[in-house]
């Protein structure tokens, strides 16, 4: 983590309003980016996400080091989710994993690529979608959110032998799915 960001942190627990305000504004897209792979609906994201702002914004001053941010954050992200599921009672697999394709404009990719890739990740959104929560979640903070193994598991209160061998699952289970599709 930066030291700007760091220091921002470290104001916002000391209890400055800007500060916090600022903190809340550079992680909203990271809060958002995590719940919209775990909840495909806008309406659902957006109660999670007012339940997580609300939750950062009340219980900052009881993080003890700054440096840990993430991780505390996450844990606030996946709890509010697993809370919600609690609280509508659905069960829900389904996450929407935006076509990566999408984001690439390259001109050197002739169409019948595009058109691959684009199938490609249709895939893998789909076999994602169909991966229960147990292992959706690992998979999701590792491959979407970049966080190392211990912190999925401080996060999810899992051992990393567990997350890893969730997250080794998952992609078994992925690579099975392309597998399907890519033998004649």
């Amino acid at each position: 983590m930066d030291k700007d960001r760091l220091n921002l942190i470290k104001s916002a627990i000391e209890g400055s309003k800007e500060a916090l305000s600022s903190v809340i504004k550079n992680e909203e897209n990271n809060i958002y980016s995590t719940l919209f792979y775990l909840k495909k609906d806008d309406e659902d994201i957006s109660d999670i996400m007012q339940n997580v702002l609300l939750k950062l914004a009340t219980r900052i001053k009881t993080l003890k080091n700054p440096q840990y941010f993430k991780t505390w954050l996450n844990r606030i992200i996946i709890n509010s989710y697993y809370d919600y599921l609690r609280k509508t009672r659905k069960n829900s697999n389904n996450i929407d994993i935006a076509p990566i394709s999408n984001d690439i404009k390259d001109n050197s990719i002739n169409p019948w690529d595009s058109i691959l890739q684009k199938e490609l990740d249709n895939i893998i959104k789909k076999s994602i979608n169909n991966l229960p929560n147990h292992y959706k979640i690992p998979i999701t903070l590792r491959e979407i959110q970049g966080l190392s193994y211990e912190d999925i598991s401080n996060i999810t209160n899992i051992s990393i032998g567990t997350v890893k061998s969730r997250i080794a699952r998952a992609r078994g289970i992925i690579k099975n799915e392309i597998d399907k599709y890519t033998k004649n």
